[in-house]
């Protein structure tokens, strides 16, 4: 697999946009969704396995 480190940046960026959401609800005055934040969390994690294997199964042309 030559790029692996860009399925961790793709997971990394669904998490980050989830914390963003959680901690920034507060001071903004809004309620937090915790299903939400629970769902664009696991979102990033589908996203890295997916990307993962699309990556892994690919030729190495």
């Amino acid at each position: 697999m030559q790029h692996p480190r860009n399925t961790i940046i793709i997971g990394l960026a669904f998490v980050l946009v989830a914390a963003i959401y959680a901690l920034g609800a507060v001071p903004l005055g809004y309620h937090i969704e915790w299903a939400g934040v629970t769902m664009l969390a696991a979102l990033g994690v589908a996203m890295a396995i997916m990307f993962y294997v699309l990556i892994a199964g690919s030729s190495k042309d």
